[in-house]
């Protein structure tokens, strides 16, 4: 979202991001490339109670700003928000009224009222996005939304490696700790449940006795599983081959240092992770959850395998571990890398979105 509101400005329109909370690192970023990112005045870490008082005065506030600013296109991003534009623009009479679906509907089935709520935005929707064909079929099926509704634009990333990742290799492997026969598996996710971290390790711990030479690097911000991961790969025997690097600002340099991508999720919609993977010309093993077989269509040295089983991650990887050496100047590499920023690039992200907003 945020890479598509500064395209935006580039491309000479006027661009307003409404936050329900103004915090993070992008927002400095945003407003300085142009893009004004207004505060709903929600606070995360207030009491439940207040929370409700918070989104009540925060769709009040995007109200005013529908009503007086005028946009010819309002645009939701996440379920909550969804929502809230949704009834902001039609209370506002906005010309287009667009909602997003980035992941599949499973938030639905942990808390039912979503459902309603989900509904509710669809109805008031003039077009819902999607960023799979998977998550598609999925609000299709789960919602009975029209598919004529229903506009699929597939992520583009902006990879800018450095270009001394090639050169550095060497040095940026023995700065974290990887020798030269290490043979390096990434993740980056934050560690979180769904993310598969647990299923990951095991695997890896399985293929140890065949592979002492492995090492997985996680590279994601503790988000209160760590301490859980730590001792899962201690107790399994494995904790000299986990190297955690936590938030990372250098991912793009990092990942051309490694030697095989994996994505153990057990859910996404459409993962930008797993394009920057593809676009290091990595060959990658991926669960076949939402958007995972959309990207990994057609590349070579790839591997999908079934969600929540480190058995069958265990098996995907030995096999993509068996077709070494497959590093970043063979043919499969650079057809990986071809590829992927052909096919999801952010020019091509950007006109589809130009092209709904009319």
């Amino acid at each position: 979202m945020a890479l598509l509101a500064v395209e935006l400005v580039k491309r000479g329109k006027s661009v307003q991001l409404f936050s329900l909370e103004k915090a993070g690192p992008l927002c400095e970023m945003l407003e300085s490339s142009g893009v004004r990112v207004v505060d709903g005045g929600y606070r995360s870490t207030a009491p439940p109670w207040m929370k409700v008082l918070m989104l009540v005065r925060a769709q009040f506030r995007l109200c005013v700003l529908a009503l007086t600013w005028k946009p010819q296109v309002i645009h939701g991003f996440l379920p909550l928000t969804n929502l809230m534009a949704a009834l902001a623009g039609r209370f506002a009479r906005v010309r287009r009224v667009i909602t997003s679906r980035r992941a599949l509907g499973l938030h639905q089935e942990r808390r039912p009222g979503w459902a309603r709520f989900d509904r509710l935005a669809n109805r008031l929707s003039t077009v819902i996005t999607a960023n799979s064909q998977a998550v598609a079929a999925d609000v299709v099926k789960r919602d009975q939304v029209d598919p004529a509704k229903i506009e699929c634009i597939y992520n583009g990333i902006e990879f800018l490696r450095d270009e001394r990742a090639d050169t550095d290799r060497a040095a940026l492997r023995k700065s974290i700790g990887l020798s030269d026969t290490d043979i390096a598996i990434v993740s980056v996710a934050n560690l979180i449940p769904y993310k598969g971290h647990k299923e990951l390790i095991e695997a890896v711990a399985r293929l140890s006795p065949d592979w002492p030479h492995i090492k997985l690097v996680l590279i994601g911000e503790d988000r209160g599983i760590g301490a859980e991961l730590d001792a899962l790969s201690k107790r399994l025997g494995i904790d000299e081959q986990i190297v955690r690097l936590g938030r990372r600002e250098d991912v793009a340099s990092l990942l051309g240092a490694m030697d095989i991508g994996v994505m153990a999720s057990h859910e996404e919609g459409f993962s930008n992770a797993l394009l920057e993977k593809l676009a290091a010309g990595l060959p990658v093993v991926a669960t076949s959850v939402g958007g995972n077989p959309e990207a990994l269509e057609g590349m070579p040295g790839c591997m999908l395998v079934s969600p929540r089983n480190a058995n069958d991650l265990m098996r995907g990887l030995q096999h993509v571990l068996q077709q070494q050496p497959d590093h970043q100047g063979t043919n499969d590499s650079q057809y990986r890398r071809k590829r992927v920023l052909e096919r999801f690039s952010v020019e091509s992200m950007v006109a589809s979105y130009e092209r709904i907003y009319g």
